[in-house]
């Protein structure tokens, strides 16, 4: 029948055909915004990442530079001095091997460099100290002085060595005898070298350090992947053909950075250019692969000062994993969509029984009945039941009075105008029931996008901006901020946790005759890395130890500083400090201890660490003529260096 055909359409598209539309808009809209936030998020992300490593490489700089320019280096330099005019130093021998015990023990904390060298001015190695050991000067040459490596024979190196600036950290590739990695294959990165500079201006000889790459490892190990990306670094180097497109790393491949580099592994294919055209047109940005399938999040990094490399940084992302949750989002629409048209079929179906069977009787009892006068009826009806209605009450209307006949008509039509409202409000209520539903699907959507925006990955993105691991195996507390892990935040209760650091450094206090005594308040409960502010706290009591005389006694005191922070001290009886030397303390390599038995980092590490826990440390001469340590920290975990 025709007529519940024109119900049914009608209804459907005046109710369920816009609401669906307006839900499928409004869902194309809210993935708009959202791949936009993502967009930034994810930027944010690579760029925090990059941040990190440019922060460790910087770092590494400042450590080489002020190797260059330590004490130990400057004690060394007359052996330098004497090679340069291709003589050797009367004491040599003796020079060289404590310089290169100080190298051995620095070593012991950058244990993520590789060979540490010294070169006298002709490029040859006069000490030499890997995976803190060092290599025993056997070789010789023309100079009256033995060599650590075989005698260079490279003058295209000696004349990049020569051409570095002074006092500046560079970076160049050096040959593979130089080199960690040897002939296995391509390093990671190109090494770091420091012209010494002597009197008068003159370079009296270089250090080299090879770079490893595990720091940038870690890095990479850590970083928060959003949506299951794949982290991808390719090396941009026009100048070195061999390295030019290189893949540094490559999740996807498994292709780790600490490891020689396949110089046949380069960036290639479909994905590659297109990368690279990307790259071309802006130095950061994002762009979907032309299968639809991946999105690729890219940024440049320039990782040496002084060279024209670049490192394209990028992370991809399968597509499906963006919009997934739209997915399920339209297949809820098209679910209620379909079940309201099932609804809407149903209902129309009634109705129109409702309507037609009452109308196709009346019209046959009128053809019975209808000997009256003629009454025409407008054209414009289209169903037909109405049509056939027309047909009977003009039959009718020959033997029926004007007025029964406009009676009869007058009820027929309020009573389709009746049944027509309820129509209405049906179709109506089937709107309100399914648009709840679809607010409900909108609102949880926003929820979601809330939660990616301000929740725990919020989190993991700030913490990436502090340098992070702290390694159990370092030794005496020395400070390597690149693995230095962040704070895991427990409850300390402060008086046992004093007691088993004190139990740490016993057998060294017995041994040297020193008291410890503690004066520590029994409550007191701190948040922070019991491990991390462990070491502080051994690195304090060590120093005061070997500060100390037999028969001194060392004070750790511990309580509430303020309302919201705990003060722990630590005061010995020794000699003090000079304020000359007060002012230096905290800096590295900055020692008062002799050459090899101190790196001059303990309360370097010291200080790190407690800055780290939002807290500061202080030292000062005290009333019995020693050094006192005052270390404040929070009482909670402090959310601007945490967060």
């Amino acid at each position: 029948m025709r007529l519940r055909t024109n119900i049914f359409l009608w209804v459907s598209l005046a109710t369920v055909v816009p609401l669906t539309l307006i839900a499928l808009g409004a869902t194309a809209y809210s993935e708009h915004i959202h791949r936009g936030d993502l967009d930034r998020q994810i930027a944010a992300n690579l760029n925090s990442m990059v941040v990190e490593i440019d922060r460790r490489l910087g770092y590494e700089r400042e450590v080489i530079a002020a190797l260059a320019v330590s004490p130990p280096m400057q004690e060394y330099m007359p052996v330098l001095l004497a090679a340069r005019e291709h003589r050797r130093a009367p004491d040599f021998a003796l020079r060289t091997s404590r310089f290169t015990g100080f190298l051995e023990e620095l070593q012991s904390v950058l244990l993520e460099n590789g060979s540490i060298r010294v070169l006298d001015p002709q490029g040859d190695t006069l000490v030499k100290v890997r995976n803190s050991r060092r290599t025993p000067a056997s070789f010789s040459g023309l100079n009256p002085y033995p060599y650590a490596e075989p005698e260079l024979h490279d003058d295209f190196l000696l004349a990049e060595l020569q051409a570095l600036p002074e006092g500046e950290v560079s970076y160049l590739s050096l040959p593979p005898s130089l080199n960690d990695f040897g002939s296995t294959g391509l390093p990671p990165m190109q090494d770091a070298a420091v012209p010494l500079p002597g009197p008068h201006g003159m370079t009296t000889g270089y250090l080299l350090v090879n770079s490893l790459g595990t720091h940038i490892a870690r890095i990479l190990e850590l970083a928060p992947r959003m949506f299951n990306g794949k982290l991808l670094i390719v090396e941009l180097n026009p100048e070195t053909p061999s390295r030019d497109r290189l893949i540094l790393y490559d999740e996807s491949r498994g292709i780790l950075f600490n490891t020689p580099k396949d110089p046949d592994k380069k960036l290639t294919g479909a994905f590659g250019e297109q990368l690279l055209h990307a790259d071309n047109q802006s130095p950061y940005g994002v762009f979907t692969t032309r299968n639809g399938k991946s999105r690729v999040y890219y940024t440049e990094y320039l990782p040496y000062p002084n060279k024209l490399v670049t490192w394209l940084i990028a992370t991809r992302i399968d597509s499906q994993e963006i919009t997934a949750p739209f997915h399920r989002i339209r297949l809820g629409i098209f679910l209620f969509a379909a079940i309201a048209l099932v609804l809407t079929l149903v209902l129309t179906h009634l109705g129109a029984r409702r309507i037609a069977e009452p109308i196709t009787q009346l019209a046959e009892n009128l053809k019975a009945y209808a000997r009256g006068k003629r009454v025409a009826l407008p054209d414009q009806y289209t169903p037909s039941e109405i049509r056939e209605l027309k047909d009977s009450f003009e039959y009718m209307a020959d033997t029926m009075e004007r007025a029964q006949a406009e009676r009869d008509h007058a009820e027929k039509m309020m009573l389709q105008s009746a049944k027509l409202a309820s129509i209405g409000e049906m179709a109506a209520g089937i709107g309100h029931e399914i648009n709840n539903p679809l607010n409900n699907i909108l609102t949880l959507t926003k929820l979601m996008r809330r939660q990616v925006q301000g929740g725990d990955l919020a989190n993991d993105l700030n913490s990436l901006n502090e340098e992070a691991h702290r390694a159990s195996e370092i030794i005496k507390g020395i400070l390597n901020f690149a693995r230095q892990l962040p704070p895991q935040y427990t409850r300390i209760h402060v008086p046992s946790w004093v007691d088993e650091s004190i139990a740490l450094v016993s057998q060294e206090a017995k041994r040297r005759g020193i008291q410890i005594d503690t004066e520590t308040d029994d409550g007191l409960i701190i948040e922070g890395d019991a491990r991390q502010l462990q070491q502080v706290l051994v690195n304090l009591l060590l120093n005061a130890i070997q500060a100390s005389d037999r028969g001194d006694h060392v004070v750790v005191k511990a309580r509430q500083h303020d309302a919201s922070h705990a003060m722990l001290c630590v005061c010995d009886e020794g000699s003090g400090v000079e304020s000359a030397v007060m002012e230096k303390l905290f800096d590295p390599f900055f020692t008062t201890k002799p050459i090899g038995q101190g790196s001059g980092l303990g309360l370097s590490v010291s200080l790190g660490i407690v800055e780290h826990h939002g807290g500061k440390i202080t030292a000062e001469n005290n009333e019995r003529g020693g050094l006192t340590v005052n270390v404040i920290l929070p009482l909670k975990r402090s959310t601007d260096h945490n967060a």
